[in-house]
């Protein structure tokens, strides 16, 4: 009687065992320590010529793809009860477009327009501060860069100076990055070690200066304008834009606070990489998609629209038929020549990889070592013989594997902004490496979600087997490559030097300083083309914003991305920047929970602590609680709980890294262990389920233990955090006084991400929604498709007066291309991705476990948990587009 029951589930697992086990076919394993990137690469055979002879080398196909998972799961899912029929989609869109206008009118409110005469005496002012420090070669590019941006300007002089005119031999980057954690080390281990502990605790927690002066401010910004000026040379069309710029110039174009955490796409939460693990030859690539174009151009008029379009660089897999748009090099040949591995101060047992809850005394957070290196980074950063010492190091050419994926991230983070890319200010890493933050953190969202319950799955195992799919193995390649980059080019490390300084100024001294404090340097660089955000601008206001003001994680992984590359897999440095970023973690629950708790402060039982010091400047500073919010947040429970809790996603998204970080993989499912049978898995989650998975506090624990984190008790009174904490309340409240808050920051548990909540019987849904009129023509509408993400109710048709809310139109606007429809007549799922369609079996089945499509049999029909979870767990993973069951089904809409 449950054939059709058993069939879907037997379906679902098949489709599980394809994106775990298809990346076996035509792949030999890869041993884990190969001497040569040729000889690597050698061991995974090309899927299409299926030569295992070839020494070309081979990349991997991946899916770039616009997401927004983020966004659901901290909105919470909606409720079936709850109907909407507006015809606009506010949902998500109208955060990004108050962030836009905000910025302009911002820039427009707090802007002086200045004449002519006025910006050439800026200019000169800063001709002048160069020219004392810089060399004359740099000087000279500065001043070709200043005349082309800047036409109307006229007669710059450059003054006489007595500085040395000896050009330094420069070294290499690598070299310089690997002299500069030699020197921050040791810096360290001098502040480190005074025995007046309470001496340095003084000096970290009340300084209130920034340790940036002004010359090497100056001379940081005077020697990227510099590089620029040579990217212009590779780049001319970069220039002739500035022709058309006016005689008047903005002399400052301050933003608070950009959009969400200050760097990503426009119109979603970022980007998401994924893989099905097989990987081509370049040249068999090259040759499979002028055939696919060549098919597409000469069948198109017979057979209509494909569902893929060649044009737009889409394709399926050879092998296993999964949508693809790049590919990724399979092992970068710069990645080994890059940073040398840190020669790591503790003992052996403490070498990299080795987290665990071991024997190891926890006492205290590392908040004074942490502190100690953003500061010693900070001043190695702005001594004069590291900055003279830079060379001007032109961006190389750029490999075509990587161009191309550099090219789709263009388009997807900055659309319609053609001059970006050609200005040379796009920094390939940082892109990159906010592409791999995204993914790391939707990698930690789906791995919340069962394949078959709905339960929430938060056993750090299952966190551990996200990196073992061919997702999670290109995220350990992709780290490899932006590896290989960070250090390619003097734009890119002055880019990094100069943020850590604004990091440092903002989490050790709570200060962030406006384009007119900065000087003349940066008002130059803000003021080159007033209409375009450029990215360094955009990544220096989100360096030097509040740090209470953005995400936890994400901070840690720009400083990461900011420090020398060696310090990317030293475990003391990841431990001590863990527990500073669990401390602004703590810090935005406690005063999330305020937000939610009406009580008084006495009658929770705490007395000078943590707790009472952001109670205290909460009463004083009422913005916070308009900034912070929750929607899963239970004010009657114990407080310490919920900080435990809401701090546990910065825990695991930080175990999830630093396992990336030390991961040897060099293949996909090189060795069996990286290959997990789905049927054995599902048995192995059903009985985790019924004898009781880890509590979420009993995990938090484990995960405290494993960062060396102490009792919560002991964070709570710890004298170096709270000095600091009052800091960063205090320069978060003086940032946004006066209303300009435009967004919130949610606070949100290990919590999966779910579907709409639909009732058990299926009558429920029917006789609310069956009816339910076009809020466009007044129509009953023919075929209602209720949209799960959000509840709108939407229509597959393309009636005339319906063209706003259907579902291609919604899917853009709502999930950023991605939309999932249950078709309220039929009882079936609809699957939206971009223009492209599938169907997928009802969530809804009568007592006999059998499906009633368009309820012909009139039988009432129950949620089945099992099918309605695998959909949640798909639509989590962005397997959507990598499911052969949804791929073989799929339709195109136009």
């Amino acid at each position: 009687m449950r054939a059709q029951q058993s069939k879907f589930l037997a379906s679902i697992n098949s489709s599980a065992d394809d994106e775990l086990n298809i990346s076996k076919f035509g792949q030999e394993v890869c041993p884990p320590d190969v001497g040569h990137d040729s000889e690597e690469s050698a061991k995974v055979i090309c899927s299409l010529c299926r030569d295992p002879n070839s020494k070309d080398p081979v990349c991997f196909l991946i899916l770039l793809q616009k997401s927004r998972l983020l966004s659901f799961v901290d909105k919470g899912p909606p409720s079936w009860e709850q109907v909407r029929q507006s015809g606009k989609d506010p949902i998500f869109m109208s955060t990004d477009t108050m962030n836009v206008s905000f910025q302009r009118s911002t820039v427009s409110r707090s802007s002086e327009m200045i004449s002519s005469s006025q910006l050439m005496h800026l200019i000169q002012n800063a001709v002048n501060e160069f020219a004392s420090n810089g060399s004359p070669r740099e000087v000279d590019a500065f001043l070709e860069f200043v005349k082309t941006r800047f036409p109307s300007v006229r007669n710059i002089q450059i003054p006489c100076t007595s500085n040395d005119t000896m050009e330094k031999t420069a070294s290499s980057l690598e070299a310089m990055e690997e002299r500069m954690y030699s020197l921050i080390r040791g810096e360290m281990h001098d502040t480190l070690s005074c025995s007046d502990f309470a001496k340095n605790n003084e000096k970290f927690s009340t300084a209130g200066g920034a340790p940036t002066s002004g010359d090497a401010d100056s001379l940081f910004l005077g020697k990227y304008i510099a590089a620029l000026s040579k990217e212009m040379l590779d780049n001319p069309s970069a220039s002739e834009s500035a022709h058309a710029r006016g005689d008047k110039a903005q002399l400052e174009s301050t933003v608070p606070l950009p959009a969400y955490d200050g760097f990503r796409p426009p119109d979603c939460d970022g980007i998401y990489v994924s893989s099905c693990g097989h990987a081509v030859h370049q040249g068999c690539l090259d040759r499979y998609l002028l055939s696919l174009k060549e098919r597409f151009s000469r069948r198109i008029v017979f057979e209509g629209g494909h569902i893929v379009d060649p044009d737009q660089g889409e394709f399926l897999c050879p092998v296993c038929r999964g949508f693809a748009n790049c590919v990724l090099p399979a092992l970068p040949g710069d990645s080994k020549r890059g940073c040398k591995l840190p020669i790591s101060t503790v003992g052996p047992s403490d070498a990299a990889g080795s987290l665990t809850s071991s024997n190891r005394i926890v006492g205290s957070l590392h908040l004074q070592q942490a502190l100690s290196l953003l500061q010693c980074a900070a001043d190695v950063a702005g001594r004069k013989e590291i900055l003279k010492a830079l060379p001007m190091q032109r961006n190389g050419r750029i490999r075509p594997h990587l161009e191309y994926v550099f090219r789709i991230l263009h388009g997807m983070y900055f659309p319609g902004k053609d001059k970006i890319p050609g200005s040379g200010r796009l920094n390939c890493s940082l892109i990159l490496w906010d592409t791999l933050k995204y993914s790391l953190i939707s990698m930690e969202i789906a791995a919340r979600s069962g394949r078959i319950s709905l339960t929430p799955y938060n056993a750090i195992g299952t966190l551990y087997k996200e990196l073992n799919s061919s997702s999670g193995f290109i995220l350990s390649l992709w780290l490899k490559v932006v590896q290989s980059m960070r250090s390619k080019t003097s734009l890119s490390l002055i880019l990094r030097l100069r943020s850590i300084q604004l990091f440092v100024e903002s989490i050790c001294f709570g200060v962030s300083q406006t384009c007119k404090a900065r000087g003349n340097m940066l008002c130059i660089l803000a003021n080159t083309e007033v209409e375009v955000q450029y990215p360094d601008i955009q990544f220096w206001r989100r360096a030097s914003g509040p740090v209470l003001a953005h995400d936890a994680f994400s901070s840690l992984m720009w400083i990461l991305f900011c420090l020398p590359c060696p310090f990317l897999s030293c475990e003391e440095t990841f431990i001590s920047l863990v527990h500073i970023f669990y401390v602004v973690s703590i810090t935005q629950a406690i005063i999330t929970y305020f937000q939610k708790h009406q009580g008084n402060i006495t009658e929770m039982g705490y007395h000078d602590c943590l707790i009472t010091d952001i109670w205290r400047n909460m009463g004083e500073y009422r913005v916070a609680q308009m900034y912070f919010d929750s929607n899963y947040i239970d004010p009657s429970g114990d407080i310490k709980d919920i900080i435990r809790q809401l701090s546990l996603p910065y825990l695991r998204r930080c175990a999830l890294l630093w396992k990336l970080i030390n991961s040897s993989t060099s293949a996909p499912f090189s060795g069996g262990s990286h290959v997990s049978d789905i049927s054995s898995h599902a048995t192995l989650e059903r009985m985790e389920f019924a004898v009781g998975i880890l509590e979420e506090l009993a995990e938090v624990e484990e995960l405290e233990k494993m960062f060396e984190i102490p009792p919560l008790d002991i964070v709570l009174n710890d004298e170096l955090l709270r000095s600091l904490v009052v800091k960063w309340l205090n320069h978060f409240s003086k940032e946004f006084e006066g209303g300009k808050l435009q967004r919130v920051l949610h606070s949100t548990p290990a919590v999966p991400f779910k579907l709409m909540l639909l009732p058990h019987l299926y009558q429920d849904l029917l006789q609310r929604y069956i009816k339910q009129h076009c809020s466009n023509c007044g129509v009953v509408l023919e075929e209602p498709a209720l949209c799960l993400l959000c509840g709108k109710l939407c229509s597959p048709s393309w009636k005339t007066c319906c063209r706003e809310s259907s579902c291609q139109t919604h899917a853009m606007a709502c999930g950023a291309g991605t939309g999932v429809f249950l078709l309220i007549r039929k009882t079936t799922i609809l699957l939206q991705r971009s223009a492209r369609q599938a169907p997928w079996p009802s969530p809804y089945l009568d007592a006999f476990g059998e499906e009633d499509i368009e309820m012909n049999r009139g039988k009432p029909l129950y949620l089945n948990e099992e099918r309605y979870a695998s959909l949640n767990h798909m639509v989590a993973s962005h397997g959507l587009d990598r499911s052969s069951k949804v791929t073989k089904d799929i339709l195109l809409r136009f």
